[in-house]
């Protein structure tokens, strides 16, 4: 079992992180082999984690999720690596060695493995059935994923335009292209605290969190649409999106409501989008007044 663990690294990608990576790392075996991706230069995290040398900690500008996962993938030297949210509950040692164990026996080339979900939202995440042990799936969650590393390299990692948001989606595209199959593991059962991952200081970083991520989802959902199926089938697509987008803003303007701030910057990461602007936006772009 211990020789298995050590072929898995754990990749953790940090921001504000620290509270949730303590309470994470303490379920994960010793000799599991632990990368932090740390972006918001937590230099804390150095002494958090001083006594543990399973693990290591890159500080590095802020270049988003899945350039940060790409970046890990150059520093990892086993053959899986495994990519998950420190606010993911339900991974220890048995959920490894269920993974590699699967991945070993895999018949098929695959680009990713991800777990099933408890009490997962049904919009926007569908889930194989639970009378399969593993199954083909067309995507898989971006807060937990298994990764070959070689089969993660041949087919060119993520995409680094796509600061945050459906980065997962377009690589199991490409891949799938490429012969490389998305699995579901129902053996493995997750649960997300979706976006707690962040320690928030107040209720209006809080705020701004909610704004960017908003900002951040539409954008890249307009440049994968638009990568994949060209900008008229975008536009045709996101047609009755921004429709509705705009009338939301114009009710909410005349109403002078605090809803406008929310649609506004939906509005702007879409049209960010659409014009071929870079998915530029932090958090310290986010003004709660507009």
């Amino acid at each position: 079992m211990i020789k298995k663990l050590k072929q898995i690294s754990i990749v953790l990608i940090s921001y504000n992180s620290s509270t949730k990576l303590i309470r994470f790392i303490k379920k994960i075996p010793k000799n599991s082999p632990i990368l932090i991706i740390d972006n918001s230069k937590d230099f804390n995290l150095k002494k958090i984690f001083k006594k543990n040398k399973n693990i290591r900690i890159y500080f590095k500008k802020n270049m988003g999720y899945g350039s940060s996962i790409n970046y890990a993938a150059k520093k990892i030297n086993t053959k899986y690596f495994f990519v998950v949210q420190p606010d993911v509950k339900g991974i220890n040692k048995k959920a490894l060695v269920t993974f590699y164990n699967y991945a070993e026996n895999l018949k098929e080339k695959f680009s990713v493995i991800g777990p099933h979900y408890i009490k997962a939202p049904k919009s926007g995440h569908y889930q194989t059935s639970l009378k399969y042990d593993i199954k083909k799936i067309h995507n898989v969650h971006g807060s937990t994923i298994f990764f070959n590393k070689m089969n993660f390299i041949k087919n060119k990692g993520f995409d680094p335009n796509i600061f945050l948001y459906w980065e997962e989606t377009d690589y199991t595209k490409r891949a799938r292209k490429n012969g490389y199959n998305a699995f579901q593991l129902n053996k493995v059962k997750v649960f997300h605290e979706k976006g707690k991952a962040v320690n928030v200081s107040s209720s209006k970083e809080e705020k701004q969190l909610t704004y960017l991520y908003g900002w951040h989802f539409i954008w890249s959902k307009y440049y994968f649409f638009k990568k994949h199926y060209g900008k008229i089938l975008a536009i045709i697509y996101f047609l009755p999106i921004i429709i509705r987008l705009l009338l939301r803003i114009m009710y909410y303007k005349i109403t002078n409501n605090d809803k406008i701030i929310k649609y506004h910057y939906r509005w702007d990461g879409l049209y960010s989008s659409i014009l071929g602007k870079r998915s530029f936006k932090r958090l310290n772009d986010i003004k709660l007044n507009i």
